[in-house]
């Protein structure tokens, strides 16, 4: 019924003479909401949010995926989840499945802040699908046949990041088994503290944000602007992406990488066959390179492939897109404010460098196998360093073969054993 309402109000937004009535019959009310979302945004999001929660409390339910698969469909989907990500032993007794989404408020562009992999919305289902599959003690056993044994005291959690807000909410906790319930109370307070750490750290770079705060000012911070209909910087969302990383997480321990790169753990000793690797380089790769080339493209030419300024922009055609003023062509790309703080760019253009920690020949098989990685890697739209070993030399891909990587005599030196090219 909120649902319904809350559409029947903006639907009469956009119709032609339904706004006049609407002032009439709402103005008196419309008024002091909007002061208040004006002057004390935080304040009044908050209490939106708990009248929200008391009118409809948040139901308890579970995902049921028996009728969708088959045993041997939950078992193959279970086993490529776990492959993909290396999980594949050492299981903790709680193991966290992590969405994103973000919060914003009066922003046409809040799709393009939560999960691009799940279509522009939050990432929260796809985490409880995928832990109740991992928990369903019939695919359990069919892992175990498979020789991915999960403990019987290990549980899957699905939980999701709000990216604006650096906090991550534990989903399904009434599922939890009375045995893990202090584990996930530790883990949640744990959570919260990384969570009010990371908004300090990320205050340093956003407009108007106070540069040196304590990690629970910096936490408030963030929210008051999550809740801010004005607010045009409420986060930077991926800008300044740099890099894309196939390699053992142990690899970058260590190194301040700025929030510049895609992690993807990946053992190649776990994947004799490369068919883990051929998943992520024409899958999460091409996702990274769309999402590179789209912050590239709208730095370089804003005129034709990025959307001017927020301020200026008209929603148009239902949602449908972003006009600037009533005249203009729809605007195809970034809005200016994801790029730049008005005096300093947030945005590097740089194509996209995938860093593979992997065997070169199987590398050589995979791009010739498929025709895009061919095209991606031989026109230089991404470049590809790659090596063996650990202790090997990196190598970097070119249409005529590998040739090893010479770093420029003017770089710096690195300050790890294990730094990146």
């Amino acid at each position: 019924m909120l649902a319904a309402a809350e559409h029947s109000l903006h639907a009469a937004k956009d119709d032609l003479l339904a706004p006049f009535a609407l002032a009439e019959a709402a103005g008196w009310l419309a008024g002091p909401l909007a002061a208040a979302k004006t002057f004390t945004p935080r304040a009044a999001g908050a209490t939106g949010a708990w009248w929200a929660r008391r009118i409809t409390p948040e139901p308890q339910t579970e995902i049921s995926i028996a009728e969708a698969l088959t045993p041997e469909e939950r078992a193959a989907t279970a086993e490529t989840i776990l492959t993909l990500m290396g999980l594949t032993r050492g299981f903790a007794r709680l193991v966290v499945f992590c969405g994103h989404r973000a919060h914003t408020d009066n922003n046409p562009y809040q799709a393009a802040l939560d999960c691009g992999a799940c279509g522009g919305h939050p990432g929260g289902p796809n985490a409880r699908t995928a832990a109740a599959l991992l928990n369903d003690p019939q695919v359990r056993l069919h892992l175990a046949d498979r020789g991915i044994t999960v403990p019987d005291d290990t549980w899957f959690v699905p939980a999701e990041h709000d990216t604006t807000t650096d906090t991550v909410r534990l989903l399904d906790t009434h599922l939890l088994p009375a045995t893990h319930r202090r584990d996930a109370d530790r883990l949640t307070a744990d959570l919260r503290t990384a969570g009010t750490r990371l908004a300090a750290e990320r205050c340093a770079i956003l407009p108007g944000a106070p540069t040196r705060p304590r990690p629970r000012h910096a936490a408030r911070h963030t929210r008051a602007r999550a809740r801010d209909w004005a607010q045009v910087f409420p986060e930077w969302g991926l800008a300044d992406n740099a890099a894309f990383l196939i390699a053992p997480r142990a690899l970058t321990r260590g190194i301040d990488l700025h929030s510049r790169v895609f992690l993807h753990d990946y053992d190649p000793d776990l994947d004799p066959t490369g068919t883990v690797l051929e998943t992520i380089l024409t899958a999460p790769l091409v996702v990274a390179h769309w999402i590179n080339s789209q912050y590239y493209f709208a730095t370089v030419d804003p005129q034709s492939f990025g959307a001017g300024s927020k301020t200026l922009h008209n929603v148009t055609g239902g949602g449908l897109g972003v006009m600037t003023g009533h005249t203009s062509d729809l605007q195809p790309g970034l809005p200016w404010q994801s790029l730049t703080d008005g005096h300093h760019a947030r945005h590097e253009p740089q194509r996209l460098l995938a860093i593979v920690q992997a065997p070169l020949p199987r590398l050589d098989t995979l791009i010739a196998r498929h025709t895009m990685l061919h095209h991606m890697f031989s026109h230089d739209w991404i470049g590809l360093a790659a090596r063996e070993q650990p202790d090997d030399p990196w190598h970097r891909y070119t249409p005529t073969g590998w040739q090893p990587w010479h770093p420029s005599t003017d770089t710096p030196a690195p300050t790890s054993r294990q730094a990146l090219p």
